[in-house]
């Protein structure tokens, strides 16, 4: 039997190419290799698909037995998922130093859990599971309408971690992150996490010194060999799990397997872990230096407050920064050295930096992060070149269509428009001007922009965050329909458009000269989107709007644009109430905005109507 464990064992931590290598790997002879692999497969051993073998469950089984036994080595399980979707968040537990649950302690102004989901967001995990024990209706209240899903602990009083883990057995279907909910720490815990080819991973830190260490010991590989909170019982200390760890979904099934018979109902989910990576490897990641810590009293959560927040939020400034610079260095080719001035410039969705390097001046926008999702950067690259081309967009120096990462020439003086300022006369002028341009311009720009499908996208996130709506939402979504096909009886032109005319998307430079920028959304579209959208985000009063309008068309506006304009407007409010709505089941605030826009369609639809 051990020659069958040496063949095994190298095919499970070796891809097979041919039986000449894994004689070579294996230390035997051609002739001896191939009668063991004709064994193998004959006892059931091994499968062959293709020119390939795969190691059978029994296979599995007899190397976990004979490992076990001979406690050398480590069995792997697969690689890596390429991308993780899922979190796991334990919650249960009861702190009598609080009068609520840790997780919805506040820190800089929004609670830890808060937090914790907004880090997880922006790294894509939108599949987020929430176990309960103590005040979980805190829980629920905090986290309606947040496409958050809450499993509840009945037993949490009188049970450890393994078990709250244990409840979303049925749910979760994929590698996932584990996390503990009375943490504060930096998001390169998160990165280092979902980086590697670790299918399993365990954030380690150095010791903190809290009253709950859980100390950890690696092999000489960095794989876990032993956790104790009993500082005696290990031969040396690497590090101390914080309660990060990244788990694949055959870790997660060995962890059940083990519990499944369990006498000890507060067994925690660490020494579970401890117990499978004595046979497989387990990835212990130290980051050094990290700025952390777990909330367990009062003590801990003014420190939580005072020194740790401040000092995460001055890090992630400061490598925010510094992976800007090196972006533009690596874009520009320019030395870091030259740059003499850099910082942020502003931006919403994404983050625009302004740069002065070797004499001259530059706008880098970092992308924000998920854009990817929503916006297509090989069209905006395209569009954007021949609006610049046009004269109507401002030089664009560097553009990646992979990253979204873009480098513009820096506009002197420039004065970017506001709702006022849109609305004088002589910037009317410019801006139809510029819009006429465009819409007769015959670019032949990438992708057509459609509310419908914008529309129904956010719908779909909605629907899949089990978003909070507003109270006229079901009204007007029905609403949003009947206008779309109010408009193809109308009738509608397709030509280039640039679909996102806010008053900040134009800018004058220092002789007055207007340019149109950002052109994300762009693609062909009926031009009175672009009228609808600039009079109604600049807040158009009657008469301006006539004036806007009588420069537009070169007199009065025909009937039937006026009224596709009053509709793309109504479909603009409930387009963006949409989109509002999503966002706030993320995490993010937006006060009545969304509100405000929905109620104003409706306003809008009953008068049109």
């Amino acid at each position: 039997m051990e020659k069958y464990y040496k063949i095994l064992y190298y095919l499970n931590q070796h891809p097979f190419e041919n039986q000449r290598s894994l004689a070579r790997g294996v230390d035997m002879s051609l002739g001896q290799v191939n009668g063991l692999m004709r064994q193998l497969m004959e006892e059931g051993y091994l499968e062959k698909r293709g020119g390939s073998f795969s190691l059978t469950a029994r296979a599995e089984e007899f190397l976990e037995r004979t490992t076990r036994e001979k406690q050398t080595g480590r069995l792997i399980f697969e690689k890596r998922k390429e991308r993780i979707h899922t979190a796991v968040i334990l919650a249960a537990g009861r702190n009598p130093a609080f009068d609520c649950p840790v997780g919805l302690l506040e820190v800089g102004d929004i609670p830890l859990i808060e937090r914790l989901l907004r880090m997880l967001t922006v790294n894509g995990i939108d599949d987020v599971y929430l176990v309960t024990g103590s005040q979980r209706e805190q829980y629920e209240e905090y986290l309606k309408g947040r496409g958050v899903t809450l499993v509840h602990n009945p037993r949490y009083k009188w049970n450890g971690t393994m078990e709250s883990l244990s409840m979303v057995r049925d749910l979760v279907k994929d590698d996932f992150l584990l996390l503990e909910s009375n943490l504060i720490f930096e998001e390169t815990a998160i990165n280092a996490l979902l980086e590697g080819d670790d299918a399993n991973r365990l954030v380690l830190t150095a010791p903190s010194g809290s009253r709950d260490e859980a100390f950890v010991e690696l092999d000489k590989s960095q794989n876990l060999f032993r956790i104790s909170k009993d500082i005696h019982q290990l031969n040396r200390i690497d590090g101390e799990m914080i309660g990060l760890s990244r788990i694949s979904l055959s870790l997660y099934r060995k962890m059940l397997e083990y519990f499944r018979d369990n006498q000890n109902p507060m067994l925690n989910y660490e020494y579970v872990i401890e117990n499978i990576g004595r046979i497989y490897q387990i990835r212990g990641i130290m980051i050094d230096d990290m700025a952390w810590t777990v909330i367990e009293d009062q003590e801990l959560y003014r420190k939580a407050r005072e020194l740790v927040y401040p000092r995460i939020q001055k890090r992630e400034r400061l490598r925010q920064e510094n992976s800007a610079r090196e972006t533009f260095s690596r874009c520009m080719g320019i030395p870091e050295e030259q740059i003499e001035k850099f910082g942020i410039s502003g931006g919403m969705t994404n983050t625009n930096f302004y740069v002065k390097a070797a004499g001259e001046e530059y706008i880098l926008r970092i992308p924000g992060a998920c854009t990817d999702i929503m916006i297509d950067r090989k069209s905006e690259r395209h569009n954007g070149a021949l609006a610049s081309d046009l004269g109507i967009n401002v030089p664009t120096l560097y553009f990646d269509a992979d990253t979204g990462v873009k480098i513009t020439r820096y506009i002197q003086e420039a004065v970017t428009l506001n709702g006022k300022s849109a609305r004088l006369e002589t910037n009317i002028r410019k801006t139809t001007g510029i819009l006429r341009q465009l819409h007769s311009s015959g670019l032949k720009l990438y992708q057509e922009f459609s509310v419908k499908q914008e529309y129904e996208k956010y719908k779909q996130l909605i629907e899949k965050l089990q978003a909070a709506v507003y109270p006229e939402y079901g009204e007007m979504d029905r609403a949003f329909y009947r206008l779309l096909e109010r408009l193809e009886k109308i009738g509608l032109h397709c030509l280039p458009c640039h679909n996102d005319l806010v008053a900040e998307n134009l800018i004058l430079d220092a002789s007055g000269r207007m340019y149109l920028i950002d052109w994300e959304y762009s693609g062909y579209n009926d031009p009175m989107w672009d009228l609808a959208s600039h009079l109604l985000e600049c807040e158009f009063q009657p008469l301006e709007e006539e004036l806007f309008l009588q420069y537009y068309f070169g007199g009065e506006a025909p009937k039937t644009e006026r009224e596709k304009i009053r509709i793309f407007q109504i479909l603009q409010d409930i387009l963006w109430a949409a989109w509002t709505m999503a966002k706030e089941a993320q995490g993010e605030d937006f006060g009545s905005y969304g509100k405000d826009r929905l109620r104003r369609g409706k306003q809008a639809y009953e008068k049109l109507t």
